[in-house]
């Protein structure tokens, strides 16, 4: 069955078989992180603050009560079986014999039989017999379980075959729904800059509010599996390993399960985006985590804690951002037409937009140097300069020309300059639209040599090769202009004739220039 076909499935049936609203339901979570699995494993990163914030939403929008949300954190398997324990004594006291909903949380280490915490495991039978002993009328469970290793964190255990929890083996309960961050086979990620697991970041965001696709303020677990799936996959597709989340379900009824409320604001703010396209909301004006990522459409509204964010907007001509305050219990609005864009450079070397891993820019210079021969006047040169911004490195390559002269009583030198040459910096951006950085410049020269003097005195050419080191200073007036200050010195190498024969010379010149480069699109 396609994955289309199963999609349309999970929207159609029902997740819940209590009458009336759902909220009338009691709730109950258990959520579990774990960043440390057998000894063999990489620690992870951000599996118990995945847990964390997994549990802050339930609480705070998901209609379950603090005291019925048992977070645990860097647990092992025992610690887990004694908290689902605990979940059954509490349920059984519920009045009149009811049978709440059952929310089911962890990210962690995994193989193919069993979870991995702490040098324990718990296998999947066992964690299902757990689940079916609480005695739960719906049972949701969502699995974040990985590999770790390189920039963007693959989580999980050593190679093993991939894990799977299966619903066909049922729960004895109405209802069952099982949500797994990946497919067979495939690794789950963390990433550095989400500072969480991928699936998990994209879900949160789902949950309080980026999934709202219908716009009555409630997320479904069908709307927050669906966003989630799709962010996931256009997320991972930037990377090595492509990332798709699983779902499968065996449920009664025809209601669909409401996970969060927008409407119970509970001191938040409501962040809303006035047009449709991908958005990186950042803390503290940039200074903190990432609050959200999503792609929004033209009325998403996502609930966030009072606080004042920076907003990055990409879109196909390249990116803006702004800041905005949001307040408690109040609703502010990101204005496209108010957003700056970001200088074209500095979008490439901080990565604002994976899919632009690259910038060019065309221009021209301006440079004074010393004498590029010993005894001759100083340089003057004009140069087309063609720029190509990577993610770690600039390349910057130079045409130049310039004409320089000198004379004494008897003799009148005129010589002209042809030169190319290569640079290649590393750059760091200070601020917005400033930039500084250390860079090596190498090229070569010809030099054409015309004599007036009272005797005969031939022309001649001079062919000499230069090495720089070079300290740049980079500026963006606009987002599509570059100013580029270069300084440094060439030492050159260059054969030289005089009364006694010739031989190589290495003369060292001073240069300082300053370039103009437009964007090329």
């Amino acid at each position: 069955m396609t994955h289309r076909l199963l999609l349309a499935l999970l929207l159609a049936l029902a997740l819940t078989a209590a009458a009336g609203d759902a909220r009338a339901q009691s709730r109950y979570a258990a959520v579990v992180g774990v960043n440390e699995g057998d000894v063999d494993d990489a620690r992870l990163l951000y599996a118990e603050r995945d847990a964390a914030r997994i549990a802050d939403v339930l609480t705070r929008l998901g209609d379950v009560p603090a005291e019925n949300l048992l977070l645990l954190r860097g647990a092992d398997a025992d610690a887990v079986e004694h908290l689902f324990r605990v979940l059954r004594d509490r349920i059984r006291a519920e009045p009149s014999g009811e049978r709440p909903l059952l929310f089911i949380y962890y990210s962690g280490h995994a193989d193919a039989q069993a979870l991995r915490m702490r040098g324990t495991r718990l296998p999947f039978a066992r964690l299902k017999a757990l689940a079916r002993e609480v005695g739960a009328e719906v049972s949701v469970f969502v699995v974040d379980a990985c590999r770790s290793g390189g920039l963007t964190r693959v989580k999980g255990a050593s190679p093993a075959p991939p894990f799977e929890i299966r619903a066909d083996d049922h729960i004895d309960s109405e209802g069952l729904a099982i949500i797994t961050s990946s497919a067979e086979g495939e690794d789950a990620q963390e990433s550095e800059r989400l500072k969480g697991g991928i699936f998990t970041h994209h879900l949160v965001g789902g949950l309080v509010g980026a999934a709202d696709t219908s716009g009555d303020r409630r997320i479904t677990l069908s709307e927050a599996y669906r966003y989630a799936y799709a962010q996931t996959l256009r997320a991972t597709s930037e990377t090595p390993t492509v990332q798709h989340p699983t779902y499968a379900f065996a449920m009664k009824g025809r209601r669909e399960l409401v996970l969060t409320r927008l409407t119970d604001d509970r001191g938040l703010g409501r962040l809303a985006f006035g047009a449709p396209g991908h958005y990186l909301v950042l803390e503290r004006f940039g200074a903190g985590d990432v609050a959200a990522e999503l792609e929004a459409e033209a009325a998403t509204e996502l609930l966030v804690a009072p606080g004042r964010y920076l907003v990055r907007r990409r879109a196909a001509g390249g990116v803006w951002e702004g800041q905005v305050a949001v307040a408690a219990d109040a609703r502010a609005e990101v204005r496209v037409a108010e957003l700056s864009r970001v200088p074209f450079r500095e979008t490439v070397r901080k990565g604002y937009a994976p899919e632009a891993g690259s910038a060019w820019s065309l221009g021209g210079a301006f440079e004074i140097s010393g004498p590029p021969l010993p005894d001759t006047g100083l340089g003057l040169y004009g140069a087309l300069t063609a720029q190509l911004d990577l993610a770690d490195v600039t390349l910057a390559l130079r045409l130049r020309y310039g004409r320089s002269s000198s004379a004494n009583e008897t003799l009148t030198l005129t010589q002209d300059l042809f030169g190319l040459d290569l640079g290649v910096f590393k750059l760091f951006d200070l601020s917005r639209g400033l930039a500084a950085g250390i860079g090596v410049r190498v090229g070569g020269d010809f030099v054409s040599q015309r004599f007036d003097t009272r005797g005969r005195a031939p022309s001649r050419g001079v062919a000499l090769g230069r090495l720089a080191p070079v300290v740049r200073l980079e500026a963006a007036p606009t987002p599509a202009v570059g100013l580029a200050l270069d300084c440094g010195a060439d030492i050159a190498v260059v054969e030289l004739q005089d009364e006694d024969g010739s031989g190589l010379a290495t003369p060292v010149v001073p240069f300082c220039s300053l370039g103009l480069a437009l964007e090329v699109r």
